[in-house]
């Protein structure tokens, strides 16, 4: 029986997913595959190349950079995030992503974007990473503030659509167990209506019906989702690491101060959570 690490998406609340990762690779921590969206994939990349505190790094000195996240970029190019930058110069000189360790990791990354076509998962591996990391880019791509990602032929937004936590797909791969990082505290639960008016969405995605159902069925599914995980949770299926306080920041917060208090909760959770990981990683013969 295998263990899933599953990371969920939330923007620069993903601060806190990169504090609790680097606890796990300072403590060698590590899992046989990890199940990602959004912000958790971005995050995900470098504790698969290894890289401590490589994330720190990028909330830290370059999300407040405007060619990371803005509303120049929203005009320019059609995409609140500078994709080009981010997986350009920022991936190949400030901050060099060591990709041949990643894409020679023995653990395995599942990214998961939305499929505008069905309205579904799909999920990237490393194999299926090309030069610019499009999966990454589709994983991460919020509607309304991106471009559509397209892979070989392929519509794609942001996998936090479909799958807010996609801890389901780890259980349909037969992994039994889970680690499950939520950036939401305990308390949290989405409003009962959507994010979006259902005409504005049927308006901008009008040539994807199945996407606009799955968008307007969001907050539903999330909240089920909390419920589901909290079960499993008590069952002992789960070890949940959840922020042990509000996160009170909109997703495109740009303080390095403020994310670098989240980033350091995301430390302290992990730290008082580690012997629970770590005994269910050995009780599952993974060491």
């Amino acid at each position: 029986m295998s263990v899933g690490l599953v990371l969920e998406g939330g923007g620069m609340r993903g601060a806190y997913t990169a504090g609790v990762l680097d606890e796990f690779l300072k403590n060698n921590v590590l899992f046989p595959v990890i199940y990602a969206v959004s912000a958790g994939s971005c995050c995900a990349l470098s504790y698969l190349s290894g890289q401590y505190e490589r994330n720190k790094e990028i909330f830290y000195r370059y999300v407040a950079d405007s060619r990371y996240v803005s509303i120049h970029n929203l005009r320019q190019t059609g995409s609140l995030f500078g994709f080009d930058f981010i997986f350009g110069e920022l991936f190949q000189k400030l901050v060099p992503f060591d990709e041949e360790a990643f894409r020679g990791s023995k653990m395995r990354l599942m990214a998961g974007a939305t499929d505008l076509l069905t309205g579904g998962m799909a999920y990237f591996s490393q194999a299926d990473m090309d030069e610019r990391f499009l999966p990454i880019q589709a994983s991460s791509s919020l509607p309304f503030l991106s471009n559509v990602i397209t892979i070989n032929g392929r519509p794609y937004l942001d996998g936090g659509i479909a799958a807010p936590v996609p801890y389901e797909r780890s259980l349909a791969d037969g992994n039994a167990k889970n680690v499950v990082v939520l950036t939401r505290d305990y308390s949290f639960r989405k409003a009962a209506q959507p994010d979006y008016p259902r005409a504005v969405i049927n308006a901008w995605y009008h040539d994807y019906p199945a996407f606009v159902d799955t968008l307007q069925a969001r907050p539903n599914v999330y909240n089920h989702q909390l419920l589901s995980i909290r079960r499993q949770e008590e069952m002992g299926n789960m070890v949940v690491l959840r922020p042990s306080g509000p996160i009170n920041i909109s997703r495109y917060e740009k303080n390095p101060e403020t994310l670098m208090e989240i980033y350091r909760m995301g430390r302290r959770d992990a730290q008082q959570k580690l012997p629970l990981v770590q005994r269910l990683l050995e009780q599952n013969g993974i060491s």
